[in-house]
């Protein structure tokens, strides 16, 4: 009995062996083709339509000719704006501010009082002196009668030469006497005289640093500030290599100087160079530049901010590139110009200055070259590319 189940089970179990490898079989009868095509495709035995390529590719940049003409140049720099003439008030005597002649911010003429300090100890002084003035007269007038006297009696020998020296140099001392009366009464004179402050220059007069009743102190305290600024100035600073640019008008080409503020508008009138300083600072290796400008209208006003704004054309055989071509790498300053075979060449140039959208090229490339604009995130150096025109 047990060796007939054996049996059974042996039989059993190699059928189901052969029923497995069938199905097995059978399967992979199916999927075969599917996979060795999917085997294929995976070792690059074909390409998908519509795919990106394989590295052998070409990047496509856009370019530009590079071709002469003529700019517009406009070149800032910041400045500071100055009257002609800048005049501080301060009294020459001491005393109580008494009176105020001109409201702050008038404008002025030469002479024209604007205040007035309390002037009775200057009054009081000049009339001493003249008081004394008069008895240095009186005594010279008495020594001289003596003197006269003296010399008459000693041509009858009736007196001795010492006594008439003595009498001409009394007479000489008594003539000092009256210049220096004269001199005291003529500073007591002038004391009363500025005692009135008038105005030194004409211009327009600022806010008072002092009101009536406060004490001014002679040649210390800042009364008020007298500006001329009609014309006004403009001061700048220029790097020295370039002093000849502002020394000498550019060859050939018309120049214009404008003044530009903050918010962006421009001054409407232009102005010109009224000097060019004498001295480079050492430390900056910059020098000063003044412009002139009108002021009529008073629109400008000294210790503005603004920028000196230079303006001049080209010559005609000037190059340049669109600004965004260039490319900065260290110190230096690069492009890509398509080279022949269309490969791509990193050039140094040297740029001058910019003019809108456009840089100026001083030294590196040629008319008719072609320099990169766009599409070098893929290219390299070296590289062959397609080159498509700029739109």
């Amino acid at each position: 009995m047990y060796s007939c189940k054996n049996k059974y089970h042996h039989k059993t179990r190699i059928g189901f062996l052969h029923l497995t490898s069938y199905i097995l079989l059978h399967i992979s009868y199916v999927f075969f083709p599917a996979s060795y095509i999917l085997l294929l495709t995976s070792c690059g035995g074909g390409k998908s339509p519509g795919g990106s390529g394989g590295p052998g590719m070409k990047a496509t940049v856009v370019a530009v000719n590079v071709t002469p003409g003529t700019y517009t140049i406009r070149e800032n720099f910041p400045a500071t704006l100055t009257g002609n003439n800048i005049v501080q008030l301060r009294a020459d005597v001491t005393g109580y501010l008494e009176a105020v002649r001109v409201p702050d911010g008038s404008t002025v003429k030469k002479g024209q009082p604007l205040y007035e300090i309390d002037k009775s100890r200057y009054v009081a002084a000049y009339n001493q002196a003249n008081a004394s003035l008069l008895q240095a007269q009186a005594d010279l007038a008495q020594r001289q009668r003596d003197l006269e006297r003296y010399q008459n009696l000693l041509q009858h020998d009736a007196i001795s030469r010492q006594t008439v020296e003595q009498a001409a140099t009394a007479a000489k001392t008594a003539e000092a006497n009256v210049a220096a009366a004269k001199a005291a009464l003529e500073r007591a004179g002038t004391d009363v005289s500025h005692a009135i402050m008038r105005a030194p220059v004409s211009g327009k007069i600022g806010i008072a640093q002092v009101k009536v009743g406060d004490i001014v102190n002679a040649g210390q305290t800042l009364i008020n500030t007298i500006v001329n600024e009609d014309p006004i100035y403009a001061d700048f600073d220029v790097p020295q290599d370039r002093i000849h640019e502002f020394t000498g008008r550019p060859s050939g080409h018309d120049r214009r100087f404008l003044l530009g503020f903050t918010d962006g508008a421009m001054y409407p009138q232009e102005g010109r160079i009224l000097t060019v300083n004498n001295i480079v600072d050492p430390q900056t290796g910059t020098i000063r530049v003044r412009l002139q400008f009108p002021n009529k209208e008073g629109l400008l006003k000294s210790g503005m901010t603004c920028l000196a704004v230079l303006e001049y054309q080209t010559p005609d055989t000037t190059l340049a590139v669109p600004a965004k071509a260039i490319m900065e790498t260290l110190s230096e300053k690069n492009v890509y110009v398509i080279g022949p075979g269309n490969t791509l060449q990193l050039r140094s140039v040297v740029p001058g200055p910019q003019a809108d959208t456009m840089q100026i090229i001083n030294k590196g490339l040629k008319a008719g070259e072609k320099v990169v604009i766009e599409g070098l995130q893929k290219a390299r150096p070296g590289d062959t590319v397609n080159v498509a025109a700029n739109r």
